[in-house]
């Protein structure tokens, strides 16, 4: 005979295949596709799928990460609730979404041209001209089917990508492509080195985009939320905080700007516009204090009060120099990155001005 205890693990496993199997045909259902479309999604067989649907066995971990990528499942929910369960009154007051809502987060949706600086060299000796330190990417967010009918918002990225026309042909090639669901398997099948995956979320005031590539790095971004009579959000700047590709990776914060439409501006001025148009510096006292140096040096009033050689009057100047430059960049660093809604609005403006006949490559 067979114990009560010895019997419970079977059962459970039977009620647990038959909840999967049943949101699984739902799911697809839901999503106009069939069981084979969404196979080949994810990668197995049709054979599986078909098991699956059929409570015959429970999905692989992997299946259900898969899903996740894909479409935003919660895999909690997925495999511990159904369709069918009603819920509370309360939980419907906590997840019913308005329609004003929603539409604020469908403005959202789409693809971004992204612009962010690279951050392999080493701290202090980044060198490079606007034209090689400027990073480009696409970033795009769309609406996920939601578990239990609650509105659930994905996005995916491929950063990296270190020519601007690059980035355009890559933004033509993915709206091309007629679903989401497309167009995130093509980023992960194809840009598998350089993708990343994640939530787009909106607080009152702010709208944050976390992501996660391959387990080894996480970026968190934060933009300011604009909730306008606009069709669509355009773009803005914001900050992000990830980890610093390169020989020594690093946790590293920047500003990060985003465009729904390609920017009529020059590398430099894109550059500048990053850099929220710092350093500024007024060197009315150390261009004085440089004059008395240089007469000293090198101007002789009657009698010279000191001797110097050429090389001693080189190495005179150089530091004092380098001390004028070092005095600027402590006043000037960065020490935080703060976005103001003016330096937010400064972006917005040069996304509304851009001439799409006129993009500077």
């Amino acid at each position: 005979m067979i114990s009560v205890e010895k019997r419970i693990p079977s059962l459970e496993a039977e009620r647990l295949c038959a909840v999967v199997a049943d949101n699984l045909k739902k799911f697809i259902a839901a999503n106009g596709m069939t069981q084979k479309e969404l196979a080949d999604q994810v990668g197995i067989t049709a054979a599986s799928m078909t098991d699956y649907c059929k409570a015959r066995r429970l999905p692989t971990t992997e299946f259900f990460i898969a899903l996740k990528k894909l479409y935003g499942i919660s895999i909690d929910e997925f495999l511990t609730q159904s369709f069918s369960v009603k819920k509370s009154q309360t939980q419907e007051e906590n997840w019913e979404l308005s329609n004003n809502t929603k539409t604020t987060y469908q403005k959202y949706c789409g693809a971004y041209f992204v612009y962010y600086f690279d951050t392999s060299k080493l701290k202090g000796r980044d060198m490079l001209l606007p034209r090689e330190s400027l990073l480009y990417g696409i970033l795009f967010i769309y609406e996920t089917p939601s578990f239990l009918d609650i509105p659930h918002y994905g996005c995916a990225a491929i950063l990296g990508i270190h020519e601007r026309a690059n980035a355009s042909t890559l933004k033509k090639k993915l709206e091309e492509l007629s679903r989401s669901s497309q167009i995130v398997e093509y980023i992960g099948k194809e840009y598998a080195n350089t993708a990343y995956f994640g939530d787009f979320e909106l607080s009152q005031e702010h709208a944050f985009v976390s992501m996660t590539h391959a387990n080894t790095d996480k970026a968190l971004l934060i933009f300011h939320r604009v909730d306008n009579n606009k069709e669509n959000y355009t773009g803005g700047i914001g900050t992000i905080n990830s980890i610093s590709k390169g020989r020594e990776r690093m946790p590293v914060v920047q500003f990060m700007g985003i465009s729904r439409y390609p920017l009529a501006l020059s590398v430099e001025e894109i550059h500048h516009k990053l850099l929220l148009n710092y350093p500024t510096f007024k060197a009315e006292n150390e261009t004085q204090e440089m004059i008395r140096t240089f007469k000293t040096l090198y101007v002789a009033e009657g009698e010279p009060k000191h001797q110097f050689s050429e090389y001693q009057k080189s190495i005179v100047m150089q530091s004092t120099l380098e001390r004028y430059i070092r005095k600027s960049l402590e006043r000037n660093m960065f020490r935080y990155g703060k976005i103001s809604e003016r330096d937010d609005d400064d972006w917005y403006h040069s996304i509304k001005d851009a001439s799409l006949d006129d993009i500077p490559f």
